[in-house]
């Protein structure tokens, strides 16, 4: 049981999941049937399993020291094996996008390159947010015009509130992993400003993110606001969570503010789509 765990961490589950989910609910607000929305949240799901086993395999010699619990650096799993993974998960992902269109395919393998180029390239610098910056904002287009063939709506607001979430997400996840990426002379951004620094930029961002999709509502229900406002305490949960001088408790808490991020963006889109 212990080995298998082991090997599910491979893929990355937690954002892996959540990307899929989030790519589902769009899909399914933007009027896709279920078969069209779950066939984009495939498509997401490979991309996803993909890069996260790619992750381990890059930063296997880093991992043997900070993360040796992790499916390649203990051995768990072979680096052959975890490549067979990665080929298939990503392959088969690409031929569920490829199912929805020669766009949507297009816009898939973009959201790829941005995985892969954090992987291989920027994961260790201080520039690894850009990654995040332009898969965020990438997302909904591949999940609403998967499932409406359109931008989703508003989206000269939408997308820069989604590239805005991007930093927010990495840097908080960067944090998490502080003392171990600066045991290991890693100069990512979280390590250059350090941890006070790390947290009043997340908490700049949060308010930033979430005040300006409270801003940018022309008007709400009660429902809406209440969708709303649950996700921007989960945000402020997340920010307290990160806040934490234990890496375990920071560690949920980039997952907290994923989550919210996510309900942020379902619940806005839901007032802005009528």
């Amino acid at each position: 049981m212990a080995r298998s765990l082991s090997a599910l961490r491979l893929v990355h589950p937690f954002p892996s999941l959540l990307n899929s989910a989030l790519v589902l609910g769009l899909a399914l607000q933007a009027g896709a049937d279920v078969a069209r929305a779950t066939l984009l949240a495939a498509g997401m799901l490979g991309m996803q399993f993909c890069i996260g086993t790619v992750n381990d395999l890059f930063d296997e010699s880093v991992d043997r020291a900070a993360k040796p619990w992790k499916p390649v650096a203990s051995g768990v799993i072979s680096r052959r094996a975890a490549w067979a993974v990665a080929l298939a998960a990503g392959g088969g992902g690409f031929v569920l996008a490829a199912a929805c269109g020669p766009i949507i395919a297009l816009v898939w393998l973009a959201m790829l390159a941005c995985g892969l180029l954090y992987d291989v390239r920027l994961k260790a610098t201080a520039w690894a947010w850009l990654c995040f910056s332009v898969a965020f904002a990438i997302l909904p287009v591949f999940a609403w015009f998967g499932a409406a063939g359109q931008l989703p709506p508003r989206p000269e607001f939408l997308l820069p509130l989604a590239a805005l979430a991007g930093p927010l997400i990495q840097i908080s996840n960067g944090l998490s992993d502080l003392e171990r990426d600066a045991a290991a002379g890693l100069p990512t951004l979280a390590t250059r400003l350090g941890r006070r620094g790390s947290l009043i930029l997340i908490g700049v961002l949060l308010v930033v993110v979430h005040g300006l999709a409270w801003l940018t509502l022309p008007h709400a229900s009660p429902i809406s606001l209440l969708q709303l406002a649950a996700a921007s305490t989960i945000g402020l949960l997340g920010l307290g969570l990160s806040a934490s001088r234990r890496p375990a408790w920071r560690e949920i808490g980039w997952m907290v503010q994923a989550v919210a991020i996510a309900l942020l963006g379902l619940a806005w889109l839901s007032v802005i789509a009528g």
